[in-house]
């Protein structure tokens, strides 16, 4: 099933190709250019049917003739499909990427090389030492809760200490929140596993942003659901994806609120309130994943969780102490309806048997720290954030971006869709990245770049002098994108 955008919709989106945003040449040219742009850059996504030429034509105040031709120019160029009284949809010009799948962290070796594909800060050794020395000091007493018999270890829904713990963090943010509504997983990771599991099935519709979290479009993609992808930006979320919820009317959303992994867009109050009146209106389950809830840098007030606008149970919300505290003590959750959470507990077993209970106890110890433990990731993380920001300016000051209020990375505008080709010098470099296309549905996004801010800052200011010298590389080597001349900006 396609997706419509209407032409009101795409007349927004190409708001002055006129004065030459999309390059140079005639009307139909330029139109052409600015429209074969946003679907490489993933704003139309792939399978998109455009407007008729008269609607279109009518909203851009051209003549039809002009919109005839820009669009038979797309269809030479392999971005538009046409069939007889089925419309036009966009499509992209044959390629070979290796770049779109799930995203693994590299290795940091004896080599010297550097992981920046990884959007993950490192541990605080002394904090990480505590949290497990107490979780050795409480085992015991853990083992004989249940006075002669030990126990078994096995929690389908988690130790029911940790969850009122998460319960109470969710109440006093203005969700109240019972520990029956509360289940504990392995990591943020298992929590989106295990809906996918429970709540997708086979050709089911499922609404992703675009760029999003590649893992969890992988765990999606294994249920066969068919992944419709709606565009986000470092502006964040517009009425696009209320339309496609509308048109779509899909089982599921999948939505990551605070500082959007990758572009860094925070939801505002009112986008979170449209999302939930749109999803109800729809019919939708919404998944909003709050992994980096923990970590806005510039000390602004964040806006409601998405599960404060819920009147019928339909946000069902995801959250991890990775981002926040360390990616090895894998405790996640979810929390939903109790009911849900009751199918959740007892579907689980095919997938694992349960958390962890040290990981558990340890996590119990950490949310005890938390206002502590979480103030100084954000300082390091400014920090992080100011020198990738500063090297990049000096070294690549031909890139762009918009400075990220939170998070982890910067989503990088390339001046060429030579992501891959730039990620494969990189690495030869001694950098490991992840290309843009990482991050979408379709092998787009060429001209984009997550750039984590998450390791030591010395490291940072090492990854950016070899990305420069990655960039030179392409450079020296006059590496081009095989794309019509028009489109390369």
């Amino acid at each position: 099933m396609s997706s419509v955008i209407s032409s009101h919709s795409l007349g927004k989106q190409l708001s002055g190709w006129q004065s030459g945003d999309g390059g140079h040449g005639g009307a139909a040219t330029r139109l052409s250019a600015a429209i074969a742009q946003r679907v490489l850059d993933g704003q139309i996504p792939l399978h998109t049917r455009l407007p008729s030429e008269r609607d279109l034509a009518g909203e851009l105040r051209v003549s039809r003739t002009t919109i005839a031709s820009a669009y038979a120019r797309l269809r030479e160029q392999g971005f538009l499909a046409s069939k007889q009284g089925a419309g036009s949809w966009t499509t992209m010009p044959d390629r070979s990427n290796g770049a779109v799948g799930p995203l693994v962290p590299g290795i940091v070796g004896d080599d010297g090389t550097l992981d920046m594909g990884c959007a993950a800060p490192g541990a605080t050794a002394s904090a990480v030492i505590d949290a497990y020395t107490a979780a050795a000091a409480a085992l015991p007493a853990e083992l004989l809760r249940a006075g002669a018999h030990a126990d078994h270890g096995y929690h389908p829904y988690g130790l029911g200490v940790l969850r009122a713990a998460l319960a109470e963090r969710f109440t006093a943010r203005g969700v109240p929140t019972s520990v029956e509504q509360i289940l504990v997983t392995i990591g943020g990771q298992g929590a989106i596993s295990l809906l996918a599991h429970v709540l997708v099935h086979e050709r089911d519709m499922v609404l992703i942003e675009q760029p999003s979290y590649p893992n969890a479009a992988d765990a999606l993609r294994r249920t066969r659901a068919r992944l419709v992808g709606v565009p986000v930006t470092s502006q964040g979320w517009d009425d696009t994806f209320a339309e496609a919820l509308a048109q779509s009317r899909p089982k599921l959303a999948y939505v990551i609120p605070e500082f959007q992994n990758p572009t860094g867009a925070l939801m505002t109050a009112a986008e979170r309130e449209h999302l939930v009146r749109a999803a109800r209106a729809a019919g939708t389950l919404v998944i909003a994943d709050e992994s980096l809830v923990d970590l806005p840098l510039d000390g602004q007030e964040m806006p409601p969780p998405v599960a404060a606008f819920d009147v019928d149970g339909r946000v069902i919300t995801v959250g991890s102490l990775s981002k926040s505290f360390w990616g090895g003590m894998r405790i996640g959750w979810i929390r939903a309806t109790p009911r849900l959470i009751r199918d959740l507990a007892s579907a689980r077993s095919s997938i694992d048997m349960g958390t962890p209970v040290v990981d558990q106890l340890a996590a119990i110890h950490v949310l005890g720290r938390a206002e502590e433990l979480v103030a100084v990731r954000r300082a390091e993380l400014r920090r992080g954030r100011d020198t990738l920001e500063a090297s990049l300016r000096e070294h690549l000051p031909q890139r762009q971006w918009t400075r990220p209020t939170g998070g982890l990375s910067l989503w990088v505008t390339l001046d060429r869709p030579l992501s891959t080709a730039l990620t494969d010098a990189a690495g030869r470099q001694g950098v490991h990245l992840a290309a843009g296309p990482r991050f979408g549905l379709d092998g787009t996004l060429e001209r984009f770049l997550r750039l984590p801010f998450t390791l030591h800052e010395a490291d940072l200011r090492e990854c950016v002098l070899r990305l420069a010298a990655a960039n030179r590389e392409l450079d020296e080597r006059g590496t081009h994108w095989r794309a019509p001349s028009s489109v390369v900006a």
